[in-house]
């Protein structure tokens, strides 16, 4: 998709010229977490962005979801990056020494 031709637009929106009439909110395409796509639990994550105010706010968007249940949560910037060091401390080890699911 083209994208507005515009330096402050961000090159990973998927939603090009509707930004402006949306309230600035940009998105970027999902990328899943499930390994094998056929969990019952779906998790994907992207990135947003909304251009309110002085200052842009800026973050990760995950979205949760069971058959046709979905639920789409932003989380800012700051908390998103504190999650990476969180996830790896909680799993404690390499995924291989996990309980896997059945």
């Amino acid at each position: 998709m083209n994208n507005i031709p515009n330096p402050a637009h961000p090159p990973w929106c998927l939603r090009g010229p509707e930004c402006a009439s949306s309230g600035g909110l940009h998105l970027s395409a999902l990328v899943s977490a499930a390994p094998g796509g056929d969990e019952v639990f779906q998790i994907g994550a992207g990135l947003w962005r909304m251009d309110v105010g002085p200052t842009e706010r800026t973050g990760v968007l995950l979205e949760l979801s069971v058959g046709d249940d979905v639920e789409r949560w932003p989380i800012d910037l700051a908390q998103a990056v504190k999650l990476v060091p969180l996830l790896r401390r909680l799993i404690g080890g390499p995924a291989a020494d996990l309980p896997q699911a059945a």
